[in-house]
């Protein structure tokens, strides 16, 4: 089993995140997180639109057979940071490695 960590901005069945993993075998972790959503001054509607887009794919991934585990920020489980919620997964899931590609910004 394969841990494949989508970030925000990675929001596309076609990153190379997902080249060699399958739905029927490995979790697709997402995570929204306050330190990555108050790093950088934006406006409360781009926040908004930058989680919908989140909840989106989400539920894209989930109609295609992906098993995702999804952090809201307002979940009382959530640790609040990215490699918070990785390490999280790791101890839950225990995968034999974890994908992600770089993140854009």
């Amino acid at each position: 089993m394969q841990l494949v960590v989508v970030l925000g901005d990675q929001l596309n069945l076609d990153s190379a995140v997902f080249d060699g993993c399958s739905p029927e075998t490995d979790v697709v972790l997402m995570a929204e997180v306050a330190a990555e959503a108050t790093s950088v001054w934006n406006h409360k509607a781009r926040i908004a639109i930058f989680l919908a887009a989140m909840r989106h794919f989400r539920d894209a991934l989930r109609e295609r057979g992906w098993t995702v585990d999804y952090r809201t920020l307002d979940d009382p489980q959530n640790t609040g940071s990215l490699l918070g919620e990785v390490k999280r997964a790791i101890r839950q899931y225990k995968p034999q490695r974890v994908l992600l590609v770089e993140p854009g910004e």
